[in-house]
Protein backbone atom coordinates (compact mmCIF):
# COMPACT_ATOMS: atom_id res chain seq x y z
CA UNK A 1 0.00 0.00 0.00
CA UNK A 2 1.67 3.24 -0.69
CA UNK A 3 2.24 5.99 1.98
CA UNK A 4 -0.28 8.26 2.35
CA UNK A 5 1.98 11.63 1.67
CA UNK A 6 -1.25 13.75 1.82
CA UNK A 7 -2.24 12.89 5.51
CA UNK A 8 1.47 13.22 6.36
CA UNK A 9 1.66 17.15 5.11
CA UNK A 10 -1.50 17.60 6.73
CA UNK A 11 -0.21 17.05 9.98
CA UNK A 12 3.05 19.28 8.68
CA UNK A 13 0.68 21.81 8.13
CA UNK A 14 -1.15 21.02 11.90
CA UNK A 15 1.73 21.46 13.49
CA UNK A 16 3.07 24.57 12.20
CA UNK A 17 -0.25 25.97 12.44
CA UNK A 18 -0.53 25.11 16.00
CA UNK A 19 2.78 27.01 17.08
CA UNK A 20 0.84 30.49 17.37
CA UNK A 21 2.40 33.16 18.05
CA UNK A 22 6.20 33.10 18.78
CA UNK A 23 8.16 35.51 21.44
CA UNK A 24 12.14 36.22 21.22
CA UNK A 25 13.08 32.33 21.95
CA UNK A 26 13.17 30.36 18.53
CA UNK A 27 10.71 27.51 18.52
CA UNK A 28 12.29 24.30 17.17
CA UNK A 29 10.50 22.18 13.98
CA UNK A 30 12.19 19.15 15.97
CA UNK A 31 11.07 19.61 19.13
CA UNK A 32 7.40 20.56 17.97
CA UNK A 33 6.85 17.40 15.68
CA UNK A 34 9.60 15.10 16.38
CA UNK A 35 8.03 12.19 14.52
CA UNK A 36 7.47 14.72 11.91
CA UNK A 37 11.30 16.25 11.70
CA UNK A 38 11.97 12.32 11.63
CA UNK A 39 10.50 12.01 7.88
CA UNK A 40 12.72 15.17 6.90
CA UNK A 41 15.73 13.84 4.73
CA UNK A 42 19.20 14.91 6.15
CA UNK A 43 19.72 15.96 2.46
CA UNK A 44 16.76 18.12 2.22
CA UNK A 45 16.18 21.26 -0.32
CA UNK A 46 13.72 23.85 1.39
CA UNK A 47 13.44 26.63 -1.57
CA UNK A 48 11.95 30.21 -0.90
CA UNK A 49 9.42 31.23 -3.37
CA UNK A 50 11.45 32.79 -6.41
CA UNK A 51 9.39 35.90 -6.51
CA UNK A 52 10.80 37.02 -2.93
CA UNK A 53 13.41 39.48 -3.11
CA UNK A 54 17.44 37.27 -2.51
CA UNK A 55 15.23 33.70 -2.20
CA UNK A 56 17.08 31.29 -0.86
CA UNK A 57 17.92 27.53 -0.92
CA UNK A 58 18.45 25.30 1.86
CA UNK A 59 20.02 22.84 2.07
CA UNK A 60 19.86 19.83 5.03
CA UNK A 61 18.29 19.98 8.04
CA UNK A 62 20.22 22.73 9.85
CA UNK A 63 19.88 25.49 6.88
CA UNK A 64 16.42 24.57 7.09
CA UNK A 65 16.45 25.33 10.80
CA UNK A 66 17.77 28.31 9.47
CA UNK A 67 14.47 29.25 7.72
CA UNK A 68 12.69 28.32 9.90
CA UNK A 69 14.26 30.75 12.54
CA UNK A 70 14.32 33.35 9.91
CA UNK A 71 10.54 33.41 9.73
CA UNK A 72 10.18 33.84 13.51
CA UNK A 73 12.21 36.67 13.45
CA UNK A 74 10.31 38.48 10.39
CA UNK A 75 6.88 36.86 11.87
CA UNK A 76 5.41 37.08 15.67
CA UNK A 77 2.97 35.14 14.22
CA UNK A 78 2.18 33.22 11.14
CA UNK A 79 0.04 29.78 9.17
CA UNK A 80 -0.74 28.45 6.49
CA UNK A 81 -4.44 27.55 5.19
CA UNK A 82 -4.31 25.06 3.13
CA UNK A 83 -7.25 24.90 0.66
CA UNK A 84 -6.66 21.71 -1.99
CA UNK A 85 -4.33 19.13 -1.57
CA UNK A 86 -3.29 17.66 -5.15
CA UNK A 87 -1.87 13.87 -4.65
CA UNK A 88 0.75 13.13 -7.36
CA UNK A 89 1.99 10.05 -5.69
CA UNK A 90 5.32 10.88 -4.33
CA UNK A 91 4.77 15.12 -4.75
CA UNK A 92 2.21 16.26 -2.79
CA UNK A 93 0.81 20.48 -4.34
CA UNK A 94 -0.82 22.56 -1.81
CA UNK A 95 -3.18 25.71 -2.48
CA UNK A 96 -2.99 27.90 0.39
CA UNK A 97 -3.16 31.28 1.89
CA UNK A 98 -0.17 32.00 3.98
CA UNK A 99 -1.25 34.64 7.01
CA UNK A 100 1.06 35.98 9.14
CA UNK A 101 1.61 38.98 11.87
CA UNK A 102 5.15 40.94 11.70
CA UNK A 103 7.38 41.01 14.62
CA UNK A 104 7.60 44.56 16.30
CA UNK A 105 4.96 45.92 13.68
CA UNK A 106 2.45 43.85 13.97
CA UNK A 107 1.29 44.53 10.66
CA UNK A 108 -0.81 41.94 9.13
CA UNK A 109 0.09 40.03 5.78
CA UNK A 110 -1.57 37.39 3.53
CA UNK A 111 -0.68 36.19 0.64
CA UNK A 112 -1.66 32.77 -2.09
CA UNK A 113 0.51 30.67 -1.98
CA UNK A 114 1.52 26.93 -3.85
CA UNK A 115 3.50 24.70 -1.71
CA UNK A 116 5.53 21.39 -3.03
CA UNK A 117 6.75 18.53 -1.33
CA UNK A 118 8.50 15.86 -2.81
CA UNK A 119 9.04 12.37 -1.33
CA UNK A 120 11.72 9.64 -1.94
CA UNK A 121 11.11 6.36 -0.23
CA UNK A 122 9.57 7.76 2.96
CA UNK A 123 11.20 11.12 3.56
CA UNK A 124 10.72 14.76 2.82
CA UNK A 125 13.21 15.46 0.24
CA UNK A 126 12.48 18.74 -1.14
CA UNK A 127 10.05 21.80 -0.24
CA UNK A 128 9.21 24.65 -2.51
CA UNK A 129 6.90 27.56 -2.12
CA UNK A 130 5.15 29.64 -5.36
CA UNK A 131 3.44 31.95 -6.19
CA UNK A 132 0.65 30.62 -7.45
CA UNK A 133 -0.71 26.90 -8.28
CA UNK A 134 0.28 26.84 -11.74
CA UNK A 135 4.05 27.17 -11.24
CA UNK A 136 3.99 24.89 -8.30
CA UNK A 137 1.69 21.94 -10.65
CA UNK A 138 5.04 22.74 -13.47
CA UNK A 139 7.40 22.38 -10.88
CA UNK A 140 5.97 19.01 -9.46
CA UNK A 141 5.52 17.40 -12.57
CA UNK A 142 8.91 18.17 -13.98
CA UNK A 143 11.04 18.18 -11.43
CA UNK A 144 13.54 15.76 -10.82
CA UNK A 145 14.64 17.04 -14.41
Amino acid sequence: MPEDYVALVRRNYDFVNAIGRTGAEFVDPEDVAPELWARVSPDIELHERSDLPDAKVYRGRDETKAFWRKTQELFAEFHWEPREFVDLGDVIVVDATLVGVGRGSDVPIEATEADVFWFRDGMLVRLAGFPTKEEALDAARSWPS
